[in-house]
């Protein structure tokens, strides 16, 4: 590994932290500071500024730490067993998130940071908020990097900065929802929120974020970005000193990849523009200015962010489908939010439905949409046969929390096969124009909401009786899946 230049910067934080407020509708709002230093570690400061809008007389608001989950005592680690010596390719390397102070109101907060793997920091507010009323949450912290080729973590070719900073807990049935990092699937759930960063790296370094760059200053060796974007529900950014960039528009928006491997990157970038476009044409706009698209070391297919999509290194030879799956979720757990940790299958049914349509439609492995879902059912039937000759034949119950996958494979049949056909019964059911013309009012009335499968059943079901049904059956394992 190349070392790291030292980075001594001084953050000029109370004056940036003031300005992420809109009065008439008040929206969340992040501002962040974030260093890079050469240990591989981050200085980072924060302030939360948001609206009681939970219960009468709030007194305390919690974060969800993913970094811990990358801790050496962790209970519960982010990737299974089968997937350690990939991940940790130099053997394993500890990340975590220190919390240093807590402020509320500009004064000092009693917080906790507890919960399985350490994972939820709890903020005391000095004064309880009534409906409405508003308050700011400044939270000091450092991240240790882990050398893992993951969501959060550094390898051969990238640093990788994702859900690295606190984030709100989302509250719902009259409490916090507390994330656990398990290994199955994206365990993430948050609100949109607008953020404004400043970011500062080492020059050698290009960034690749989430959020447009607003400006960009040298100071010395080093780089400082400021960044903002609004109604988004989560930052990111991708370092290399091997990158290339190339950009091209689709529609409205910029689109630029982020490449150091690709063996067609303009083929790649292509591929991001098209299915931007077509997806804008079925589900609605896309909202945002911009879309970058990048390289990074990363265990698994992509990884999808407000703005962003990962895309692992190794992925060359099915590039265009990964890069088509990670868009269609701009859309479904980006613009409209999902609890991953309860119904990951909804997103990934619809994106991964997405996916086969766009690449049936312009043929890039000259394939037809109908090869694909024959593909997910040949998908399904096969791993289904092995996991119950191993735990024996249970139904495949789809609504199920992240801890009660058991591996990988069963996850994959669920989350992404499984609820392929079903997405493809419900297509069929409703017939072309009826479902497109559902699922896009489905985004416009959800767009920068959570939505749950009783949202997406009832919108369903409102088109054509029955529908929903048909999508209970599926969810609740009673129907099978065959050739």
């Amino acid at each position: 590994m190349k070392k790291i230049i030292l980075l001594l910067c001084v953050l000029s934080v109370f004056p940036f932290f003031t300005s992420c407020k809109n009065e008439e509708v008040f929206t969340p709002c992040y501002s962040l500071g974030v260093t890079l230093n050469e240990d591989m570690t981050i200085d980072g400061q924060m302030t939360y500024s948001f609206s009681n809008e939970y219960q009468k007389n709030l007194s305390k608001i919690e974060f969800n730490l993913y970094p811990n989950a990358y801790r050496e005592n962790a209970s519960v680690k982010p990737v299974f067993d089968s997937d350690i010596s990939a991940c940790y390719e130099n053997g394993f390397s500890e990340g975590k998130i220190d919390i240093l102070a807590v402020k509320n109101s500009g004064k000092d907060a009693v917080f906790e940071v507890s919960g399985e793997n350490m994972q939820t920091l709890k903020v005391w507010l000095n004064d309880c908020l009534d409906l409405g009323e508003k308050t700011e949450v400044y939270i000091k912290f450092k991240v240790t990097l882990p050398n893992a080729n993951h969501r959060l973590g550094y390898g051969e070719n990238t640093v990788n900065l994702s859900w690295f900073y606190p984030i709100a807990s989302v509250y719902e049935n009259g409490e916090f929802y507390s994330n656990v990092y398990y290994p199955a699937g994206d365990p993430f759930y948050s609100e949109c929120a607008d953020y404004k960063v400043k970011l500062n790296v080492p020059s050698s370094f290009v960034v690749a974020s989430s959020l447009p760059f607003d400006k960009t200053e040298w100071i010395g060796g080093n780089t400082e970005y400021v960044l903002s974007g609004n109604s988004v529900r989560d930052v990111a950014f991708f370092l290399s000193k091997k990158y290339n960039v190339i950009k091209k528009s689709a529609g409205k928006t910029q689109v630029t990849y982020y490449y150091y491997n690709d063996l067609n990157p303009e083929k790649t970038l292509d591929t991001a523009c098209k299915s931007l476009n077509f997806f804008s044409s079925l589900y609605g706009e896309y909202p945002y200015s911009e879309y970058s698209v990048c390289q990074g070391d990363f265990i698994y297919g992509g990884m999808e962010y407000s703005g962003l999509s990962l895309i692992a290194d190794n992925a060359n030879s099915f590039t265009d489908y990964v890069v088509a799956h990670e868009t269609a979720h701009q859309w479904f757990h980006g613009i409209v939010g999902f609890n991953e940790s309860e119904i990951g299958f909804l997103d990934e049914g619809l994106a991964e439905f997405s996916t086969a349509y766009f690449m049936g439609k312009y043929k890039l492995e000259n394939r037809e949409y109908i090869d694909y879902i024959n593909d997910a059912k040949n998908s399904y039937l096969s791993i289904k046969s092995s996991i119950d000759k191993v735990y024996g034949e249970k139904p495949p119950i789809m609504k199920r929390n992240l801890k009660q996958f058991r591996t990988n494979a069963e996850y994959v049949m669920i989350s992404y096969n499984r609820s392929e056909v079903m997405i493809d019964s419900l297509y069929n059911y409703l017939g072309e124009k009826k479902f497109f013309k559902t699922v896009k009012k489905f985004v416009k009335e959800k767009a920068f909401k959570n939505a749950n499968e009783e949202d997406f059943i009832s919108a369903v079901e409102k088109k054509k009786r029955g529908a929903g049904n048909l999508l209970r059956s599926f969810i609740r394992g009673e129907r099978e899946i065959s050739l």
